[in-house]
C-alpha cells in the first residue's frame, strides 16, 4: 500500500524534473505567458449562499454509492439533504467569509485501477481519487461563484473549450473542421500543431495557478483558492473480496 502511495505522490515530481532537464523554458511561450498584461476587472465578491442553492447543488451531484474515508456517499448525502442543508450552508458561508477551505475536506482515498502489464509495478496502475461528498458540495459552491465572476466580466476567450457551458469539446472539433474545410475550399494551405501533455492536470504548477488569479480574484477569494490546493492528504486503499478485508496505506 505504502509503495503505491509513494509512487502516486512522486510520479508528477519526477515527470516535471525530467521535462526541465530536457527543455529550456527561458524564452518559450509558456514562460512569456506570465508577462501578458491582464485586463482590468472589478474585484470578485463571494456573496453568501442560501439553503436553496445548497440543496440544488446536492441534487445536481451524481448518485453514487462509493465513498471516501468518511463513509458518506453522494447517495446518502442526497437522501439526507433536506435535513442537513441548513448547517451545511452555515459552514460553507463561514468558510467563504474566512477564506479557508475546511481541512477535513482535503482528505481523499485513492483506489488503484490496474491497466496493463506486470501487476507488481506501481506505474501500471491508475489512481482513482475518491473525495468526500461534502468536499464536492463545497467545490461546486466555489465553482458557481467563480463562473459568475468570469462570465460577468467576459474573462475567458471564445477559444477556451471544455468545462464551460456552451463550449463543449465537440464544439471545438466542429470549429476546427469548419476552418480546415473553409481553407481547403479557398485553395489555402492548412497547418496544425497538436500537443499531448502527459498527466496534464496532475502536473499543473499550483504557484503559477495562484499568480494567474489576478482577474479581480483577490482578498478572501484568493485566500480560499490557496487554501483549497494546499496541505492535501491521500491514502491508498485496496479491498480484497476473497477475505473481505481492506488494506490501507498511511496518509
Amino acid at each position: 500500500m505504502n509503495l503505491l502511495n509513494q509512487h502516486f505522490s512522486t510520479v508528477v515530481d519526477k515527470l516535471i524534473g525530467n521535462t526541465e532537464k530536457n527543455v529550456s523554458f527561458n524564452n518559450s511561450p509558456i514562460c512569456l505567458l506570465n508577462n501578458v498584461i491582464h485586463k482590468q476587472v472589478p474585484s470578485v465578491v463571494f456573496k453568501s449562499f442560501s439553503t436553496h442553492e445548497i440543496i440544488n447543488i446536492i441534487k445536481s451531484l451524481k448518485t453514487k454509492e462509493s465513498y471516501s474515508y468518511d463513509g458518506i456517499s453522494t447517495k446518502l448525502l442526497k437522501i439526507s439533504g433536506n435535513y442537513i442543508c441548513s448547517p451545511l450552508t452555515h459552514i460553507c458561508n463561514k468558510a467563504l467569509a474566512a477564506g479557508i477551505f475546511p481541512q477535513r475536506l482535503k482528505y481523499s482515498v485513492i483506489k488503484p485501477l490496474f491497466e496493463k502489464g506486470d501487476k507488481t509495478i506501481p506505474s501500471n496502475y491508475r489512481p482513482i481519487s475518491l473525495l468526500t461528498s461534502f468536499s464536492k458540495v463545497f467545490e461546486k459552491v466555489l465553482f458557481n461563484r467563480l463562473i459568475e465572476h468570469i462570465e460577468k466580466n467576459n474573462i475567458l476567450i471564445n477559444q477556451q473549450f471544455g468545462f464551460r457551458k456552451g463550449y463543449a469539446t465537440d464544439d471545438a472539433i466542429f470549429r476546427l473542421t469548419h476552418k480546415v474545410l473553409s481553407a481547403l475550399n479557398a485553395n489555402a494551405k492548412v497547418c496544425g500543431i497538436f500537443c499531448d501533455l502527459e498527466k496534464a492536470f496532475d502536473a499543473v504548477n499550483h504557484s503559477i495557478v495562484i499568480k494567474k488569479l489576478n482577474y479581480g480574484i483577490i482578498g478572501k477569494a484568493k485566500l480560499i483558492m490557496e487554501s483549497y490546493i494546499s496541505h492535501r492528504y491521500h491514502r491508498v486503499e485496496i479491498y480484497n473480496s476473497t477475505t473481505d478485508t481492506k488494506y490501507r496505506s498511511t496518509w
